[in-house]
């Protein structure tokens, strides 16, 4: 048996091997792309917002797109357009018709690898306001979309975008494992992270470089940290009982639950495994921390009032207030990056349901009505919420805008997806 559990052990860290040298191809070929694309002739002229996403009123841009060159020049245009479409801030225009109040033209060259020169028209001033050359290798032809789509989406709104983020989740295998990987925001580009063991609760640093989750190995369960740039993975915290991670904060600290000492209760330490420090000492189950943007509260569920609710206390572990009052469950509280918001679990009628609350306890409103969903995750621009849901049969992730509009599934119908975090941005 010691054999047999030494060679299933070396044929995991030869898939790991495997998988991350995958992995490594994948962001050094990004790198890359970023790299060109910020040292091609870049033109700037913009100064004006054209659309306003902080009013409570938001009108549609009426703009068109033209894609001149070979047909990757029609899959990029393609790619542009899903990415603004999914904003709710853009009315697409014909090339020939009339109405655009702002045209983007978009030359494409493939004779090597892929150059687009970006131009943006005003076409109520009459000039030009942006004008940019990108270019890569093909393998990356998605990548380079998203980057027009994030440049096409700053001029408008004066805001970055998060069409070069990234959405971890959690893929259940035959085997019944669930893998750790990454995909683009629109649920293409998926990568396997961490294939072998069965993997839980997992977030992105504040900065983007780590990934941190929970894997169960050896039926221990323990909080590991995989670097993105040098691709390791570091063992952080290990202990009897369910460890499962929450989320760091940008000063370099992570939140989690353990129940090492019998119930589970809320801890923080240093994203390097250091400084461990027991923030609760309740008689009720405390799981599922968060801290908050700025880094000065967290967010957590406990069942101490009876059944499980989303409390809020400082970061020192200090004044703890229940912040949901309506229903009888709710979990998996989820932070909006500006700090004034919670996204939630809530069930109702038997089924889980994503609900949005102020942070002060006010504003309560429910974002979806079918299915059960679970598990919501803001995008950094605060724009969107990824979730997963089973309502088409088979738990796949969905992403939709924060008012609950235009609800879409992202990952295939033929895998089971789950546990999304959105990425914060990537430069």
């Amino acid at each position: 048996m010691k054999k047999t559990g030494n060679r299933q052990w070396a044929m995991g860290k030869r898939r790991e091997s495997k998988v991350w040298s995958s992995v490594t191809r994948h962001f050094l070929l990004v790198s890359v792309l970023l790299v060109a694309c910020y040292f091609s002739l870049v033109t700037v002229s913009y100064a004006k917002v054209y659309i306003d996403i902080t009013s409570p009123a938001i009108r549609k841009l009426p703009i068109s797109i033209t894609a001149k060159g070979p047909s990757e020049a029609k899959e990029i245009e393609g790619i542009i357009m899903n990415d603004l479409e999914f904003t709710g801030l853009f009315l697409f225009v014909a090339p020939e018709a009339p109405g655009a109040e702002m045209t983007v033209q978009l030359g494409t060259d493939t004779s090597n690898d892929i150059k687009v020169l970006l131009s943006v028209f005003d076409l109520i001033e009459n000039r030009e306001t942006f004008k940019k050359q990108y270019s890569g290798t093909k393998d990356i032809l998605r990548a380079i979309a998203h980057s027009i789509s994030n440049d096409i989406y700053e001029i408008v709104t004066g805001k970055d975008g998060a069409f070069r983020t990234k959405i971890s989740y959690l893929m259940q295998t035959s085997q019944g494992n669930k893998e750790l990987r990454l995909m683009d925001w629109d649920g293409h580009t998926p990568i396997r992270v961490i294939p072998i063991g069965l993997t839980s609760s997992h977030a992105w640093s504040d900065n983007g470089r780590f990934l941190i989750y929970s894997s169960e190995r050896n039926r221990d369960w323990k909080i590991y940290r995989f670097d993105l740039e040098d691709f390791r993975e570091t063992l952080l915290f290990s202990a009897k009982g369910l460890n499962l991670a929450g989320n760091t904060s940008p000063g370099g600290e992570m939140t989690f639950s353990s129940s090492r000492d019998g119930n589970s209760e809320i801890y923080v330490m240093n994203i390097n495994g250091t400084n461990l420090r027991k923030l609760t000492t309740s008689f009720g189950i405390d799981v599922s921390p968060v801290f908050s943007p700025d880094g000065s509260s967290i967010a957590f569920v406990s069942d101490r009032g009876g059944s499980p609710q989303i409390y809020i206390m400082d970061s020192s572990g200090r004044g703890a207030g229940r912040l949901t009052f309506e229903g009888s469950y709710n979990t998996s509280p989820a932070w909006s990056p500006d700090g004034k918001w919670l996204a939630y679990v809530g069930q109702r009628g038997g089924k889980n349901q994503i609900f949005m609350i102020k942070s002060d306890g006010t504003g309560l409103r429910q974002l979806t009505i079918s299915g059960n969903n679970e598990s919501p995750s803001f995008s950094p621009d605060g724009m969107f919420l990824a979730f997963d849901s089973d309502r088409d049969g088979g738990r796949g992730i969905y992403i939709m805008r924060v008012n609950g509009e235009d609800q879409r599934r992202i990952s295939p119908k033929t895998v089971k997806a789950m546990s999304p975090k959105w990425s914060p941005f990537l430069k």
